[in-house]
């Protein structure tokens, strides 16, 4: 067959030799193969529809209803707006009506705190409501830190210095000590720690440097480190510091040539750097080293 090409400007109509397609041979198909498996056809997908919040077994009774997480917590009003400067000033503001009703209201309608888990809410409300549901509660550490993430959070002033007070007890490590003063701005925490830590006679542990971060760490080792046997002896050497004990401990001369033998006992044990850096004190040290990272 030709192609015919119209030229408007001709009267005559030229015939066009049809261009000659190769023949490509084709693939061999298996009987379940498909030349367009995006034609084939699926079933569509059905979207699971969310789970329905539920009411906790425990904290659902009246006022002001909270969604957290998948969970309703339905609570008196009073404690979160007269304890809490946060919600004081969210209640504060006009209500937003909708076709559920005032926020926070109802079930349909709560007030969602977004950011929080019901293990971390529940514990809160324990100390808030303590006379009704907490009074024979004992709450664990992470509990606790719990309760002072959030009131720390919130504002409730009252329950992030009882949580201070509890975790005082109950925090015994200083790295532990140090993360939490630093995460949660407390006061009077984060020298004391660190000086601990600069004096005790162990080194630092796997679990304290990564507690701690590499550049508190390397701070700390800057202080451990300053400590040095520069004028424990009365003649300036370490041999003597090391071998006899501070001169403070000493009566006469030396067993090496700077003076007459020490009968045997005279001196106290070896001194060592984790003897003498348990004794410093790094106060000075530390705040030079930590700087504004004290306050």
């Amino acid at each position: 067959m030709a192609a015919f090409n119209m030229n408007p400007e001709s009267t005559t109509t030229t015939a066009v030799p049809s261009p000659i397609i190769p023949a490509v041979a084709l693939p061999k198909l298996s009987p379940t193969h498909t030349l367009a498996p995006q034609l084939a056809t699926t079933e569509p997908s059905i979207p699971t529809p969310p789970l329905s919040p539920r009411r906790d077994d425990e904290f659902y009774c009246q006022d002001v209803v909270f969604l957290v997480g998948g969970v309703l917590f339905k609570v008196p009003r009073r404690p979160f707006e007269h304890d809490s400067k946060a919600f004081s000033d969210t209640f504060g503001l006009p209500p937003l009506n909708s076709a559920y009703g005032v926020e926070g209201s109802n079930d349909d309608n709560p007030i969602k705190l977004e950011g929080v888990t019901e293990e971390e809410f529940r514990p809160l409300l324990w100390v808030m409501f303590r006379a009704g549901y907490g009074s024979a509660r004992i709450l664990t550490q992470p509990q606790w830190t719990s309760v002072l993430r959030l009131a720390t959070m919130w504002i409730f002033d009252d329950i992030r210095e009882r949580a201070i007070t509890e975790l005082s007890r109950l925090v015994t490590s200083p790295a532990a000590r140090i993360v939490l003063a630093r995460r949660y701005n407390i006061p009077g925490w984060l020298e004391p720690a660190l000086t601990t830590l600069a004096q005790q006679e162990q080194p630092l542990s796997a679990q304290d440097l990564e507690a701690l971060g590499w550049e508190t760490a390397a701070k700390l080792f800057q202080i451990r480190e300053s400590v040095t046997f520069t004028g424990t002896c009365v003649c300036g050497c370490n041999y003597c510091t090391v071998a006899h004990g501070h001169i403070a401990n000493a009566t006469a001369g030396h067993a090496h040539g700077h003076g007459q033998q020490l009968p045997a006992g005279a001196r106290a044990g070896a001194v060592t750097l984790a003897a003498l850096r348990k004794q410093a004190d790094f106060s000075q040290k530390i705040r030079v080293v930590f700087g504004a990272d004290l306050y």
